[in-house]
């Protein structure tokens, strides 16, 4: 039934190509949404930010998974294809360029950059974030049944490493770990806005209502364990949105990006807006400015900063050395992953210079907290900066 399958689309791809947009058809990018695409959108608040925006890319036209006729393989081939190569696809995490042999392949297949076990396994006639190819991404089999269902993060320790290949200048390394609860998956240096964006993508598109879940991004581990129940879930969660934040601008959008767009969009009817507008994350995502959760998630800058932390991982104790480029009040908090205070290791002034502070895993009440993930803050005037730290007992 494959082989036939992937006849019938080899057949049917030439057809394919030219119902594409004239525009998609000349090999161009549009570079910008199309004109009043987002004319309705309210950048106001935060709050009606979001809602504007869902509405805008709310009711897209679901792609068949595996169809006779136009489905997201076809889809992805076009969105995932090779910038120096037209007859070939780039996958995600090994940066590997593969021809094109369409489904049921030995090569690559459809990564659920969002694992689909995160509240939506069964695939329907109304399971739309199933097809959604705007976190759909080819990939290499190897390190797509690798990645599973880890959230997204950095690794800290324990890692494995899955190289990404050097192609047009770029490559890195993957670094995969299985101590968590839910296991981590670090992309690498190249890809990881792209899967970041992604989620921010879901986490507005789907918000509930009808047969459709609210997908939500947290940093709470137990939420996102709660989410694997084996059945589509009327709220399911995602993570981890601290990480997805800083790698949004350690990889901002590009060309092979923005084409990936208009492709998908030209198929679904709707676009990923934070490839359009990648401001827009932080302002509907950092708590900062919104109201859409309570981890502190800050951007760190150039002359207030947290230098390093060490051990870390690490037990019982670990060393925090920072930076203050101004004289005035420094404050050092510590937070879990719920956005709880777990204890206050600084509130003083400081002069600019170099310093460190010991945490020695315990709370506020002197009692020792959990192993786990823990978030440093270091506020200094008006700048911030932010390290995660790993307890391990």
């Amino acid at each position: 039934m494959t082989t036939r399958f992937s006849f019938v689309r080899s057949l049917l791809k030439p057809i394919l190509r030219s119902i594409l947009p004239a525009v998609l058809i000349a090999g161009a990018t549009m570079a910008a949404p199309p004109a009043g695409y987002y004319d309705s959108v309210d950048t106001s608040t935060p709050e009606t930010l979001r809602s504007t925006l869902h509405a805008v890319i709310d009711g897209h036209t679901k792609i068949p998974y595996t169809s006779s006729s136009t489905d997201t393989w076809d889809v992805l081939e076009l969105a995932d294809e090779d910038p120096l190569n037209a007859s070939n696809i780039l996958d995600v995490y090994r940066n590997r360029t593969y021809v094109k042999v369409g489904g049921g392949n030995t090569l690559y297949n459809r990564e659920h950059t969002w694992p689909k076990g995160y509240g939506f396994p069964n695939d329907g006639s109304t399971n739309l974030p199933y097809t959604d190819c705007h976190h759909l991404f080819l990939c290499d089999i190897g390190y797509n049944s690798t990645r599973e269902s880890r959230v997204y993060d950095d690794c800290t320790f324990a890692c494995n490493s899955y190289p990404a290949d050097t192609y047009n200048g770029e490559s890195g390394t993957n670094l995969s770990q299985v101590y968590s609860p839910v296991g981590v998956w670090e992309t690498w240096a190249g890809r990881r806005g792209d899967v970041a964006r992604a989620q921010f993508y879901m986490d507005v598109r789907y918000e509930g209502g009808g047969t459709e879940p609210d997908l939500i991004l947290t940093d709470d581990v137990n939420l996102i364990l709660a989410s694997q129940t084996g059945s589509n879930e009327a709220v399911a969660y995602m993570g981890m949105l601290v990480t997805l934040l800083q790698w949004n601008l350690d990889d901002p959008v590009d060309d092979k990006e923005r084409n990936r767009n208009d492709v998908v969009y030209a198929y679904q009817g709707n676009r990923n807006p934070f490839i359009d507008h990648p401001e827009w994350v932080e302002a509907i995502f950092d708590p900062a400015t919104s109201t859409a959760g309570a981890t502190p998630v800050l951007v760190p800058i150039a002359s207030a900063r947290i230098s390093s932390a060490s051990p870390n991982p690490f037990n019982p104790s670990t060393r925090i050395s920072f930076f203050v480029g101004q004289s005035g009040f420094v404050q050092i908090d510590l937070y879990s992953v719920t956005g709880s205070l777990v204890r206050n290791l600084l509130d003083e002034s400081r002069r600019p210079g170099d310093y460190e502070v010991m945490w020695n895993g315990r709370n506020a009440a002197g009692e020792p907290v959990a192993s786990g993930l823990y978030f440093c803050r270091l506020r200094s005037g008006d700048e911030t900066d932010m390290r995660k730290l790993m307890l391990v007992r």
